[in-house]
């Protein structure tokens, strides 16, 4: 039976509508492997398996009388611990705890599309790093490069699936931390635009920037999930003819020759296929300045939107954290607004240049997974946090044949969200032919 959590979502999702399996089997079959490989890797904090194997009969019930709710309908899924699940802990990765009365929204809207929340996932330390080493839960590992990050802040789940253990999670991503740790992993991660997906029960960091994402293994499997949590289907894109923007700044990145090497490859391999590959200089300069206005928003948003465990639960937070956000509350007012006014600046130039391509292409970090116990580099999401100054949609996807993971990512307009994946699933078709 364990052997039902290496089928795709798409796999599972054409079993139970042809009747080859339960949501049951999912459901026991994922059991099984979490049991099995999570003391390892950390990737699971809290598993409710009472009442997903409730849920799973529920749902072949349903599918017996021809009811089923969505392609969802008795998939099991995880979440990173910041976001809601009504009756569950829920603990922002601090040292402390809370059982929510009710569901976030977006947790409600896949428990009515049928689809089961099985386990709440490790993460960072209040979403605020790039390395899911948590101080208060231990370390996750990561299960294609072990001894190595699985990137954060959304760890757990990337980890939890590309291990198998759900397939399918839910992260956040503020400055890349649901890309990031997908490229790490060598799985698929999201970040749809701003707003598309709701953050109500998501414990924030940063009001301005903060997005809820999905991960899954493939670009395929994450188009089924699109109609259930954005009510948009994939568009169907021709590689041929299309135009995708490079943007000159990421030549000033210093980018691993391991992780180049891959992307000009793979860059050739589009270019072979009819792609237009056009250099565009959005013109702001630095990137890792750009990243540091944002971090300063980020640790004063952060320590207001932490504010109220912060005073009650001092211990809670680790002394690196209880600094970060010390540092962003008492900097200048003049300060905040300055870096604010940057990375909008930024992100309105970003919106503009994705008038006169299809979409941006890039690598999603300049690194490949780095040892556990290395420092985590300075540059990490400055290649990521673009998207997330113009609220415009972003995925990583693996790309093929390297050593240690790499990830292509693709941005597009705002609420270009359907034609982003759209892209995406053509470009994942030619690199894994």
């Amino acid at each position: 039976m364990t052997g039902l959590v290496d089928l795709s979502l798409a796999e599972m999702a054409g079993g139970l509508d042809d009747g080859a399996i339960s949501s049951v089997d999912l459901v026991t079959a994922h059991l099984t492997a979490i049991e099995a490989a999570n003391p390892i890797l950390n990737a699971v904090w809290d598993v409710d398996a009472d009442g997903a194997l409730a849920a799973a009969l529920a749902s072949d019930v349903r599918r017996g009388r021809g009811d089923s709710l969505s392609e969802l309908d008795g998939i099991p899924f995880g979440l990173k611990d910041n976001i809601d699940v009504a009756g569950r802990p829920t603990s922002d990765g601090l040292g402390t705890a809370w059982i929510p009365a009710g569901d976030a929204a977006i947790t409600e809207r896949l428990r009515e599309a049928g689809a089961i929340p099985l386990a709440k996932l490790a993460m960072h330390e209040a979403a605020l790093g790039g390395t899911s080493d948590n101080p208060h839960r231990g370390r996750v590992d990561n299960p294609v490069l072990p001894g190595h990050t699985p990137g954060g802040s959304s760890g757990g789940s990337a980890a939890a699936v590309a291990a198998g253990l759900v397939p399918l999670a839910l992260g956040t991503d503020t400055l890349g931390s649901v890309r990031i740790p997908a490229a790490y992993c060598g799985v698929v991660g999201f970040k749809p635009s701003f707003d598309l997906l709701p953050t109500l029960g998501v414990t924030p960091l940063c009001w301005t920037l903060d997005h809820v994402g999905p991960i899954a293994r493939s670009v395929i499997d994450l188009a089924l999930t699109l109609p259930v949590l954005t009510n948009m289907e994939i568009e169907e894109v021709e590689l041929s003819g299309l135009v995708l923007g490079w943007p000159a700044e990421v030549d000033a990145c210093e980018i691993e020759p391991a992780v180049q090497g891959v992307i000009d490859a793979a860059l050739d391999r589009l270019r072979a296929g009819g792609v237009q590959i056009r250099q565009v200089k959005l013109g702001f300069g630095d990137l890792s300045i750009l990243r540091r206005a944002a971090l300063l928003v980020i640790e004063a948003e952060g320590a207001v939107a932490l504010e109220k465990i912060w005073e009650d639960h001092p211990e809670a937070l680790s002394e690196t954290l209880s600094g970060m956000l010390s540092y962003g509350r008492d900097a200048a007012a003049a300060r905040y607004v300055k870096a604010y006014r940057r990375i909008e600046d930024a992100g309105e130039v970003i919106s503009a240049a994705l008038d006169v391509v299809d979409a941006l292409i890039l690598p999603t970090t300049p690194q490949t997974p780095f040892a556990a116990d290395a420092r985590a580099p300075v540059n990490q999401a400055d290649l990521t946090s673009i998207a997330n100054y113009a609220g415009t949609p972003a995925v990583s996807l693996p790309v093929p044949g390297g050593g240690a993971p790499v990830g292509l990512q693709l941005v597009g307009g705002f609420y270009e969200d359907a034609q982003l994946l759209g892209i995406a699933l053509a470009v994942e078709d030619l690199l894994r032919s």
